[in-house]
């Protein structure tokens, strides 16, 4: 994209900027086309981010989509489908693109397992949206590491047996994923929190916690008649090692792995300092994202291959069972994808190349897997959610903003609700689409 398409001037949408560097837009608004009196439009055309085409009108929300392109993923936002009596599993669903697929999710009426490093941090954030009481009966946070493989099937175990075994499944969204590793100092902030006793912890956030926290203690759990410890032992959670990534979730983030990280520099991780998505400031001048195959440590590849492509085949295999138990034929199993894993792609840099092999080998896991599960009536497909966040160091990043008014097309919310649309899209017409990467 050339840098003079780069700047913005959208008003309060992903592309919304104030100050000097916006394009030049022509005076006469009739000249918006039908139906769009009083858009504004640009001297210049740009390319669509989406479709490619040229367009001079810029839309209310979007300013790197074209029009039509931009009702359409608008539209897409707010879209929804009657998931009622419905389960979903969404890993990864504490921040970001998953958190707002959660919500999209329990709005939607489904009930919602969520599995995250941090469940007291998740539990916080959920508890804080308005409309929490309208759908908490329906959400459970587990905290599980996918760089575990031991706990991700010891997890597995759990949802096929607990209850009696009369559990279902409708929808596995595999959304975590590892892009740009974070050494312990970044997750430091939100540990006094994980390890607080959950006694003190708000009813609300017991609640949605209360059977994560039991797994964590069988001895409580065993005393409500639920687990006994030797369903613990069943489920890999004593012993040496055991279900670690399971019970001590949060923990594992601060292992120190690499060199770097026992003696890290002073000032990268400023105490107080959160992004916009109440995440920790990274000042690092170089990150994951930035790496060629030479600089990449033999940790931080196989814990990506872990995360991103180990643990949804686990997950989408072990949990199989589930999802067949109840006899209905639109169920989903979304792999959250991105553009790093296409082979196809032109412009291809030399960078990260981990993640992109992760990606293509999830794509890779549809490609070979989604005939089969549809056969018992589960449709599996890869989706991208699309360019939404700058993985870029943040003196890169800013440095692009200031210089070409630089931002990603996308924002989280589109992200969701391109992840969730098979599911949602796939109930409201009855289309259910599978195979797709």
């Amino acid at each position: 994209m050339p840098a003079g398409d780069l700047a913005s001037v959208a008003p309060e949408g992903p592309g919304a900027f104030e100050g000097p560097g916006a394009p030049s837009l022509a005076d006469d608004s009739d000249t918006a086309g039908p139906g769009r009196t009083g858009a504004k439009v640009l001297l210049e055309p740009r390319h669509c981010y989406t479709c490619k085409e040229h367009y001079r009108t810029l839309h209310h929300f979007y300013d790197q989509l074209c029009p039509d392109c931009g009702d359409f993923n608008f539209a897409k936002r707010v879209e929804s489908a009657d998931l009622r009596g419905r389960v979903a599993l969404l890993t990864g669903g504490r921040v970001k693109i998953g958190y707002q697929a959660g919500l999209k999710l329990l709005r939607a009426g489904a009930k919602l397992i969520v599995t995250t490093r941090f469940p007291r941090d998740s539990a916080m954030r959920y508890s804080r949206e308005p409309d929490f009481a309208a759908w908490s009966d329906r959400l459970e946070v587990f905290g599980l590491d996918l760089r575990h493989t031991p706990s991700v099937e010891a997890f597995c175990h759990l949802l096929l047996t607990r209850d009696g075994g009369h559990q279902r499944l409708d929808f596995i969204v595999n959304n975590a994923c590892q892009t740009v590793r974070r050494p312990p100092e970044f997750y430091r902030h939100m540990m006094a929190s994980e390890v607080a006793a959950f006694d003190g912890l708000d009813s609300s956030q017991r609640r949605i916690l209360g059977s994560y926290e039991a797994l964590r203690d069988p001895q409580r759990l065993a005393a409500a008649g639920d687990l006994s410890r030797s369903s613990a032992l069943e489920y890999g959670l004593s012993g040496a090692g055991g279900g670690v990534g399971l019970t001590h979730a949060a923990e594992l983030s601060q292992l120190a792995l690499l060199p770097d990280e026992h003696a890290p520099e002073p000032g990268l991780f400023p105490e107080g300092q959160l992004d916009q998505d109440l995440q920790q400031v990274d000042l690092r001048g170089r990150n994951s994202w930035r790496l060629a195959l030479a600089e990449v440590s033999t940790v931080e590849l196989l814990e990506v291959q872990l995360v991103n492509a180990v643990a949804p085949f686990v997950l989408n295999g072990r949990l199989k069972p589930l999802m067949l138990r109840t006899v209905n034929r639109d169920k989903h199993i979304v792999n959250v994808s991105a553009v790093e894993g296409q082979f196809y792609r032109n412009l291809k840099t030399t960078r990260h190349p981990h993640t992109n092999m992760a990606k293509a080998a999830l794509n890779m896991m549809t490609r070979t897997s989604a005939a089969d599960y549809q056969h018992d009536g589960i449709h599996m497909n890869s989706v991208d959610t699309g360019w939404v966040t700058d993985e870029d160091p943040a003196e890169i990043a800013a440095r692009k903003l200031a210089d070409h008014r630089f931002h990603p097309p996308l924002d989280i919310i589109d992200g969701a609700a391109r992840i969730v649309d098979p599911i949602i899209a796939g109930v409201n017409t009855g289309e259910h689409l599978w195979g797709k990467f």
